[in-house]
């Protein structure tokens, strides 16, 4: 198990070296000028040398890179600014570091995934399971057809359907909002609750039908036969032994979608009004500000990377016939 970790985390360290390192070549040593975007189009002579030299971009290309490394480490500090580890680099069009920009956002974009991801898991568990155990029933057909009908329409339409509607009109949920946790937990939930459901259905869509296929799957491996011909009811034999078998290819699923999730939410938080990472990329897109982009791309990487070490390890302790070596 240990052995496992190690070489887990070795490769993660790895992907994340190459994502720093492809991050650099795209976005300060590609076909654009970050000096002059950050400038502007009536930007100085002066003022292009000033932001070209605080970026680094004067000095050659391995120097720049391992300054950038650096301050992913240890951070920087120069005479006019300090920036603390992990330093994304400094954003000119708000005068202050990437980190705190990207921090900022980061528990918003959280708050929102974790809270979806455990809505449309546990719906996803409940009428999964519930059209397998009834399949070829009325209920079957209504859970597959709905789910196969919302999941048939775009999600920008639904999810402003659901914002004016649900939210502003109806006023069925409350209007979508952050609060810090620390500041209101209340407030944090509240404004949140909405944004919840509706990620939850919606998300859910896709997992009802896959949970649903893995559960008819087990019903006819050999250790549901022998727990039937120990008198177990059908409840029993859903919940404790076919479940936990289905649920494993649905954890891989679901933590590879949290992990796009984190630096993907972008149409969610545009609709719903909620300051995360993807909103603060696309801002900082439109600004032309690509330390900002940056740190939200590597941040999003270093997701992936946590979160698909997490779901190979919980393969163990999930699926009792899956051993990791």
């Amino acid at each position: 198990m240990l052995v496992y970790i190690l070489r887990r985390l070795i490769l993660g360290i790895s992907v994340l070296a190459a994502a720093i390192t492809t991050t650099f070549i795209i976005f300060f040593l590609g076909p654009n000028d970050p000096a002059g975007a950050l400038c502007g189009d009536k930007c100085t002579p002066e003022r292009l040398e000033s932001i070209t030299k605080s970026l680094g971009l004067d000095k050659p290309v391995t120097e720049q890179f391992t300054q950038y490394a650096k301050g992913l480490v240890v951070g920087t500090e120069t005479e006019v600014r300090k920036c603390d580890a992990p330093c994304f680099g400094w954003s000119y069009f708000q005068n202050r570091p990437v980190r705190d920009i990207v921090f900022e956002a980061l528990p918003v974009t959280a708050s929102l995934v974790a809270g979806g991801a455990i809505a449309y898991t546990t719906i996803a568990l409940i009428f999964g399971v519930l059209a397998a155990r009834q399949r070829a029933t009325w209920v079957d057909r209504v859970i597959v057809g709905g789910s196969q009908l919302l999941g048939s329409i775009p999600y920008f339409v639904i999810c402003l359907l659901f914002f004016l509607y649900v939210m502003v009109f109806w006023e069925l949920v409350p209007r979508s909002s952050w609060t810090p946790l620390t500041d209101n937990p209340w407030k944090w939930f509240t404004g949140l609750l909405g944004v919840w459901i509706f990620f939850g259905v919606v998300q859910s869509t896709g997992y009802i039908r896959y949970v649903r296929a893995s559960m008819i799957d087990t019903q006819g491996q050999d250790y549901v036969r022998t727990a039937r011909s120990k008198g177990l009811t059908e409840r029993t034999i859903a919940t404790k032994h076919s479940l936990r078998a289905a649920i494993a290819p649905v954890v891989t699923l679901v933590g590879l979608n949290v992990a796009g999730e984190m630096s993907g939410t972008v149409i969610t938080e545009s609709i719903f009004g909620l300051p995360g990472m993807g909103r603060s990329a696309i801002l900082a897109f439109q600004n032309g500000d690509l330390p900002v982009i940056s740190g939200v791309v590597l941040v999003g990487c270093t997701f992936v990377v946590v979160i698909n070490l997490i779901v190979d390890l919980l393969y163990g302790v999930v699926d009792p016939r899956v051993k990791l070596s």
